[in-house]
């Protein structure tokens, strides 16, 4: 495992592109931060914070992460991982995490952007339970990056899925509404996925009012089941595409 971490990383220092949300985090920390101050709702700081951070996560996640098979596709290595279908798949798992985990440090420049660009009193309540928190959503983020790996190869269209997985997405998970606050039909869904639990179980935990034991418990079993989902995903396509039976397209 230690051999695919290294390799990721060597690709990552080859393609600054991959380290993108460490620069476009700013961006939205600052636009959150400025309505903040212009509507002198200081004290929302910190849920703004996370807000910013759970996004590029996400994105992280979805758009860079998640192009790791189709990276090999175009590299022309694909081909011969097929020949050993579960390591080339353990080694996939371990590159999209690692991916997936260069955007845990824009929390601490979130953090940083707060207090020294607008003065704002943003600290961690919470640390080893934050990093606790982040450990399943960082887990939970890379297993939905691991079912996007595979339909990005085998399904045509499936670029256009991705570029969506955006804003439907903040809204189920509670990153632009609280889920309480979306129609009846859709609370369900929101209930199901690990990043509505993870949001609020993360904003509690930096900001000290308590974590809920619900939420993180919730966290705790549906960001595991999803990362395995999508592990599971992912091995079945390239078995698939192994055997002939789906055509890798072009």
């Amino acid at each position: 495992m230690g051999s695919y971490f290294r390799a990721q990383w060597w690709l990552l220092l080859r393609s600054p592109r991959l380290l993108g949300p460490l620069v476009i985090t700013p961006l939205y920390s600052l636009v959150f931060f400025s309505v903040l101050r212009e509507h002198h709702r200081v004290g929302l700081a910190t849920t703004m914070a996370t807000t910013a951070f759970l996004m590029c996560l996400w994105s992280q996640a979805v758009f860079v992460a998640s192009d790791a098979v189709d990276y090999d596709r175009w590299e022309g290595t694909l081909e011969a991982g097929l020949f050993t279908p579960r390591r080339y798949t353990d080694a996939l798992a371990v590159r999209v995490l690692t991916t997936t985990a260069v955007s845990l440090p824009a929390l601490g420049e979130i953090l940083l952007i707060g207090r020294l660009g607008f003065g704002y009193p943003v600290t961690v309540a919470h640390p080893a339970l934050m990093c606790l928190i982040l450990l399943l959503m960082l887990c939970g983020s890379a297993g939905i990056a691991l079912a996007i790996s595979g339909l990005l190869v085998v399904v045509r269209g499936a670029r256009t899925l991705q570029n969506a997985m955006t804003y439907p997405f903040y809204l189920l998970g509670g990153l632009i509404l609280p889920v309480g606050a979306l129609p009846d039909m859709l609370q369900l869904p929101a209930r199901a996925f690990y990043l509505s639990w993870g949001a609020q179980a993360l904003r509690d935990a930096v900001g000290g009012t308590g974590v809920d034991g619900t939420a993180l418990c919730a966290l705790a079993v549906l960001a595991p089941l999803q990362a395995g989902a999508g592990y599971m995903v992912l091995r079945l396509v390239l078995h698939r595409a192994r055997d002939g039976k789906v055509i890798l397209h072009g």
